[in-house]
């Protein structure tokens, strides 16, 4: 049976992964979304902050995700999230 902070370890490394893959993923489409940036269909999403929007999130979910690889006790709170 596997310990709490084996588990915790286990979801961290997963969450890494997912990351790393997400990343590599946004920069395969990289070209393809700057060619549909361009079309006239994605001006109301320009304008209206969803691209704005997104990468913020993005960066956000970067910093936490740095946080949590350099803090070696996660908050309860953050543990008891990764059990949902």
């Amino acid at each position: 049976m596997q310990t709490n902070e084996e588990n915790i370890n286990k979801k961290l490394q997963l969450v890494k992964k997912l990351l790393n893959h997400t990343y590599d993923i946004l920069k395969l489409f990289s070209p393809l979304m700057e060619e549909m940036v361009k079309m006239d269909e994605t001006k109301k999403y320009k304008n209206n902050g969803m691209f704005e929007r997104a990468g913020y999130l993005f960066g956000e979910i970067s910093h936490i995700c740095k946080q949590i690889e350099n803090n070696p006790n996660p908050s309860n709170t953050f543990l008891e999230n990764l059990g949902n």
